[in-house]
């Protein structure tokens, strides 16, 4: 009791006596003094704990209403993979018409790099393929999405809106390829095995502007994520969906139990919206 009051700057008998009158309001007993040893009881323990609840949703709350007072502002920091790019448009431009003095950091690479930058805490949010290879990681789903193939121009391997995977067998393909897990390089390579051929890639990048500058080249077909599309101009370029379906799933993703900034709260949310 007496390195109690020394914290809170007072004398030891005036905060006993405040423990006892805030037993009678409540009407339960919080501490046992037996023998001059103290215990709270279990009711004083859920008083402890809810208070400390309380003061941190106050902090919170007066923290949020201040920035909204003063403007949300600040620099966010997002990592992505590249066949993810095309998200960002759209939210980053929704962003600045809310919030205007929040500015962007991205940060581009693999998904085990976008892992690595949350762990080391230089970005707030990733945007990256699934699965992930940390297990400290929240996320919450931004999309599912087919592979397509994406043809020069001037190629004829197909024409309409599908191609059969078995279509592909003989063409060289160029691949959206990140580290680890089960992602779509992953699935596209056991679809060919299930379908008894070795598909002949020629090219791997987790650069997709990289293999779509390749394929306006006529280097090959790229196999990549159908977002990918909208990195170019609506209607050029020629491509069709993987028939059977092949799945690439994203999310954004951050550190478990790390309090995010109310920027990265909001961004979060706009990004989500967009997508959807």
């Amino acid at each position: 009791m007496t390195s109690a009051a020394k914290r809170l700057h007072m004398a030891q008998p005036p905060l006993s006596l405040q423990l006892k009158a805030l037993e009678q309001e409540i009407g339960v007993t919080l501490i046992e003094r037996n023998n001059k040893i103290i215990e709270l009881t279990q009711p004083g323990w859920t008083l402890y704990h809810r208070a400390k609840e309380i003061l941190n949703s106050v902090e919170g709350m007066v923290t949020e209403v201040r920035e909204q007072g003063m403007g949300v502002r600040g620099k966010l920091s997002i990592g992505t993979v590249m066949s993810c790019v095309s998200y960002l448009p759209k939210a980053i431009t929704t962003s600045q018409e809310i919030y205007p003095n929040v500015t962007f950091q991205i940060w581009e690479g693999e998904s085990n790099q976008v892992e690595e930058l949350l762990q080391a805490r230089v970005i707030e949010l990733g945007i990256t393929g699934l699965p992930l290879e940390s297990h400290n990681l929240e996320m919450v789903p931004l999309s599912t999405e087919p592979l397509v193939a994406v043809q020069p121009p001037n190629w004829s391997v197909f024409s309409g809106p599908s191609i059969s995977i078995k279509e592909l067998q003989d063409h060289p393909l160029m691949m959206v390829h990140g580290q680890g897990g089960k992602g779509g390089f992953h699935g596209f390579l056991e679809t060919c095995q299930n379908f008894e051929f070795n598909p002949r890639i020629i090219c791997e990048s987790p650069d997709v502007a990289t293999l779509l500058t390749l394929v306006d080249s006529g280097v090959g077909i790229a196999v990549v994520p159908k977002s990918a599309i909208a990195l170019r101009p609506k209607g050029t370029m020629s491509y069709a969906e993987i028939s059977p379906l092949i799945k690439s799933d994203t999310a954004i993703v951050w550190i478990k139990n790390r309090r995010l900034s109310k920027v990265a709260e909001y961004f979060r949310e706009i990004l989500r919206s967009s997508v959807k």
